[in-house]
């Protein structure tokens, strides 16, 4: 069969724009059906744009999504459907409202989707019954909605051996910023908000680690590295070996990967930081880590059932950097225990404590959590538009401040963190810091002082950076331009998250989602503060 999958991407401005990089579910099952001898084609829209008259010739169009991108699935399965096109949908929104699913599509992939869209689409091609298909919903012959009982998850020993997703099936895959690659599913702990364990189990399972580095050769030299799991320090014995193993082999690319402020501790309750474990990650190659560090309040790590405390957080980004890895902190912000102080503290605390860069993003529902259902429950959804379910828009009713205040707050504590002065503060200090190696490129790259004049010109305007970075990227060796590559990289971070601020708020539906929150304030409660 000829079939065509689609990674649709979000409307408006969002903060993973600027990571090209795809979602692994729609690869991974691209190469089971090619395996298969499928003729497979995938379209991940921050990529490249949809084919539509390559779209047009399937046997069936598949598409993966998260709650904010389900609305533009639906009107591309609404197009697909009125070419006669059978459509199926799969991800984690649909997997909790599969009901919602059917409404705009045939089929309905739940959970986990690689053994059941396989088994989809080999019935559909033989022209059988897809009734003893798990974890498939869909219509029956009366248009009536038929869930068939849930697949099992993936047992570990066939994981270990899981196949690498196939991203050279992905149209536009030589845009991707890095390569990304997953080596476990699953997270054994229980944040209130977080929906990976609905969808994949707290049940840690892990490919093995000869199979990873098998994947991390074919991609020797190709550039940085982000591995994809949830949480990349659950076992920390296999994450060690995969890290030994790294090196033996000499597959060090740049990496970076998601894990928790905890992971740095050898035993937790003496605070011995693992020193072991950090050394591995440098020496292996990590450059980054992204910490859901979620809040600086101790209230609000509580009730998130985060279980970890903010010394945890403070002392986890002083370990990191000692070993010279950079920290990228994600807050979410908006609980029933923040009020409008809530801002100028975790602003304060990531500036004091130094860290690289920040994610501070609204808390959103997501369907399949505990925190979903007790706000449908409680009347608190703001809105049944879908698209705004990102963080980037406050969808839920706060309890100690109004909605506008929260929306507000977010933004202007990602403005202040992400100044102009702040920007350029930490650019100058960098090259202070650097200023002997900066002055030895001179005597070394001719090229360099060739250009010298334009150099000096461009580091003074950042919305030129970017053209700065690319002039020296192609002037410089190799070595060089590595290490002044990591000088340049956190305040470069830091003016990307400038602009999209100062975008995001310009663009009009951002616009007309605030004036709508403003409206929504209550007249004796003023927007004082806001």
């Amino acid at each position: 069969m000829k079939i065509r999958l689609i990674e649709p991407k979000a409307p408006g401005l969002n903060v993973f724009d600027r990571a090209l990089l795809p979602r692994l579910g729609l690869p991974l099952i691209g190469r089971v059906l090619a395996d298969h001898g499928h003729d497979v084609r995938i379209y991940v829209e921050t990529l490249a744009p949809v084919d539509w008259d390559d779209i047009a010739q399937a046997d069936l169009v598949g598409f993966s999504t998260t709650t904010a991108t389900t609305p533009v699935a639906y009107r591309m399965a609404a197009r697909a459907n009125n070419l006669g096109l059978r459509t199926v949908v799969g991800g984690p929104h649909v997997t909790f409202l599969p009901d919602e699913g059917l409404e705009h599509c045939d089929y309905v992939v739940r959970r986990e989707g690689q053994d059941t869209t396989l088994e989809l689409v080999e019935v559909l091609e033989a022209g059988g019954d897809v009734g003893g298909i798990a974890g498939l919903s869909y219509h029956d012959g009366r248009g009536q909605h038929v869930h068939n009982p849930d697949r099992p998850p993936c047992p570990p020993d066939a994981f270990a051996d899981m196949p690498a997703p196939a991203l050279d099936l992905i149209v536009g895959h030589e845009r991707m910023t890095n390569i990304p690659i997953m080596t476990q599913w699953g997270c054994p702990f229980a944040c209130d908000f977080c929906s990976v364990i609905h969808m994949f189990g707290r049940r840690v399972r892990s490919r093995s680690i000869e199979n990873v580095l098998d994947e991390l050769e074919t991609y020797r030299g190709r550039g940085a590295v982000f591995f994809y799991d949830d949480n990349f320090v659950v076992d920390k014995r296999r994450t060690k070996a995969l890290m030994r193993g790294m090196i033996e082999r000499g597959l060090t690319p740049a990496w970076s990967a998601q894990m928790r402020a905890e992971a740095v501790f050898k035993d937790k309750r003496t605070r011995e930081l693992d020193h072991e474990l950090l050394t591995l990650m440098r020496d292996s190659g990590c450059n980054m880590v992204y910490c859901g560090f979620e809040s600086v309040s101790q209230a609000t790590l509580d009730a998130y059932n985060k279980r970890q405390n903010v010394r945890d957080v403070r002392e986890s980004m002083d370990a990191f950097h000692q070993h010279g890895i950079h920290v990228h902190g994600m807050f979410v912000l908006g609980a029933d225990t923040d009020d409008k102080t809530i801002f100028d503290e975790t602003v304060d605390f990531a500036l004091e404590n130094e860290i690289d860069t920040v994610q501070f993003l609204m808390l959103t529902p997501c369907p399949g959590t505990p925190f979903y259902e007790r706000m449908k429950e409680e009347d608190r959804l703001l809105t049944d538009d879908l698209s705004m379910y990102d963080g980037h828009h406050c969808v839920v009713e706060p309890k100690l401040m109004s909605a506008y205040e929260l929306q507000m707050g977010t933004c202007r504590a990602m403005a202040r963190f992400y100044s102009v002065g702040h920007v350029l503060g930490l650019f100058l200090s960098n090259v202070t810091r650097n200023l002997p190696f900066l002055v030895s490129l001179l005597w070394r790259e001719r090229g360099l002082r060739l250009q010298l004049p334009r150099v000096a010109a461009l580091s003074f305007l950042p919305d030129r950076w970017p053209d700065l970075l690319g002039m020296l990227r192609e002037t410089l060796s190799h070595e060089s331009w590595a290490r002044l590559q990591d000088i340049l990289a956190v305040p470069m971070l830091r003016l990307y998250g400038y602009k999209h601020v100062r975008d995001w708020l310009k663009q009009s539906r951002s616009k007309a989602y605030i004036d709508r929150l403003r409206r929504l304030v209550e007249p004796h409660r003023g927007t004082a503060g806001a």
